[in-house]
């Protein structure tokens, strides 16, 4: 597959990917661009996602803000304890990426747990450690993102450290001409839609399109 057509594939739904699209295809350049092996080679997780969701919240000094929040399961059956340390990021159509946590105050993540009540949920902190394995050792997990805005068509959640799988990937510095070494890891790409306007009387419930492993 080529570039533009890999890129095609992550980013298509909305125009407003172009720019995003463009630096990418400029820092990539002629090279194609790898995907994870079809059938895993490393160790990886069984990460299962529930439905994302929107709420907004009252923040101290601030007033209400739009927050974003995935609940997760994640399990190990890899043939050995292993450590669950997830990463996730939010990226919008309008171009922003957000790590998950940046910009959540406590007090929400309290009232998002509060609101789910499900005492067996852990947020992104205390997830962190060695999973063991068997289903029956399955962990509930938390992520929230702060909303950069309250106008986008779609959304994707980019969840990483659930697979042991990673490539070297090369491009060629447009400045300065030299080769580029970067480690690509097999992350998960979830993308949504989000139909009709955020609006604190019916907030959208944003629809999956996408759900594949990809290498980032």
């Amino acid at each position: 597959m080529s570039t533009s057509g890999v890129y095609a594939a992550v980013w298509t739904g909305s125009l407003r990917w172009a720019a995003a699209l463009l630096t990418l295809f400029v820092a990539v350049g002629a090279n194609a661009v790898p995907e994870p092996e079809p059938v895993p080679v490393r160790w990886e997780f069984d990460f299962k996602p529930e439905p994302l969701r929107l709420v907004r919240l009252d923040v101290q000094d601030e007033g209400p803000v739009w927050f974003a929040f995935l609940t997760y399961r994640v399990a190990n059956h890899s043939g050995q304890d292993r450590m669950l340390a997830p990463l996730f990021e939010l990226a919008t159509d309008r171009g922003d990426v957000v790590r998950s946590g940046r910009g959540v105050p406590r007090a929400v993540t309290e009232a998002i747990m509060k609101m789910l009540d499900d005492p067996l949920l852990q947020d992104q902190l205390n997830i962190v450690g060695t999973l063991l394995q068997g289903m029956e050792n399955t962990e509930r997990g938390l992520a929230i993102w702060r909303l950069p805005s309250d106008r986008m068509d779609e959304l994707i959640v980019f969840g990483a450290g659930f697979s042991g799988e990673s490539q070297a990937f090369f491009t060629q510095d447009p400045k300065t001409g030299e080769r580029v070494r970067s480690i690509l890891r097999k992350t998960r790409m979830l993308r949504y839609g989000v139909p009709g306007d955020i609006t604190p009387e019916s907030p959208p419930e944003p629809e999956v399109i996408e759900d594949r492993w990809i290498l980032r």
